[in-house]
């Protein structure tokens, strides 16, 4: 499957599965914006390492932190500037329960242990992030480029089929920690339910 022509940006594109999904998209022969709020070394990395496997500069690293306005407005802005279009939307940036706590899973926080400036940086991150980053991509007709895709894991299952399709054409391995949903199988913060105990959706260990 050839995604050429097509414009994508990966939000949190710098490690875990954003970087995955870039370069599986790069791969694919899209052309692709990934942002990272403050690791500039790593989005730069990714955009190296996908030179140094194609041939050419497929994807195009960008400081902007989602949960703010002007940045987002700048992430659609450089797909646009520079390549003329954009077609997909991967809301893939946030934050995870590691920064409630790094104990989370073998000692759960109460809700009213969690300092309100916490709070604020999770919803900040995981809520108004991809809100503004959909509503900056989107035009005035509601529409987001060619194929109006807006692909926002954990809420489908697009990232993984991509995951997937990258898997069969490299002849990668994926993780269960690479596919999750919930923050027990997401593989960010490296934890994994404890033996025996259904993880937050439900699944079996």
């Amino acid at each position: 499957m050839s995604l050429h022509p097509r414009v994508a940006i990966v939000t949190g594109g710098g490690r875990g599965i954003g970087r995955t999904m870039a370069l599986a998209l790069a791969q694919a022969g899209a052309r692709v914006i990934v942002s990272a709020a403050r690791e500039k070394a790593e989005i730069e990395a990714v955009a190296d390492e996908a030179e140094r496997r194609f041939g050419e500069r497929r994807i195009v690293p960008l400081v902007a932190d989602v949960t703010r306005e002007d940045d987002c407005a700048r992430l659609v802005g450089a797909a646009t500037d520079r390549f003329g279009r954009l077609d997909v939307l991967v809301n893939n940036a946030g934050r995870g329960m590691k920064y409630v706590s790094e104990t989370f899973v073998t000692g759960p926080t109460r809700f009213w242990e969690v300092a309100p400036a916490t709070w604020r940086m999770v919803i900040d991150a995981n809520v108004v992030g991809p809100f503004l980053m959909a509503r900056g991509a989107y035009d005035d007709r509601g529409r987001l480029g060619a194929d109006r895709q807006h692909l926002d894991e954990p809420r489908d299952d697009a990232a993984a089929r991509l995951l997937a399709l990258w898997a069969v054409e490299s002849g990668a391995r994926i993780r269960d920690d690479h596919l999750g949903a919930g923050f027990f199988r997401h593989g960010g913060d490296g934890q994994r339910a404890p033996a025996g105990r259904r993880d937050a959706d439900g699944h079996d260990p």
